[in-house]
């Protein structure tokens, strides 16, 4: 018997991120937790992304340049610009 509220891989693999930071709500944290727990297939990707995770938390000591800031902060403008008008 499937079990109603279990996660597909692909779902638990699209929230990994939101998941190692935190960002999900409880009720979807246990999900991923429990996916994560039984899918031998999904772990190996949550413990590369974690360990990428903490490897660029090291490397980010530096601010990123101004002008770097200014063009994702402008892309983001943009896509979210493009969102709005779909």
């Amino acid at each position: 018997m499937r079990n109603e509220n279990a996660l597909s891989c692909r779902r638990a693999i699209e929230e990994l991120w939101a998941y190692i930071d935190g960002e999900l709500p409880r009720d979807e944290v246990d999900r991923v937790h429990a996916h994560l727990e039984a899918c031998r297939a999904c772990y190996p990707n949550y413990d590369f992304q974690k360990a990428f995770r903490e490897f660029l938390g090291r490397q980010a000591s530096q601010p990123a340049p101004v002008s770097l800031r200014k063009r994702v902060f402008l892309r983001l403008l943009a896509e979210e610009k493009k969102a709005e008008d779909a």
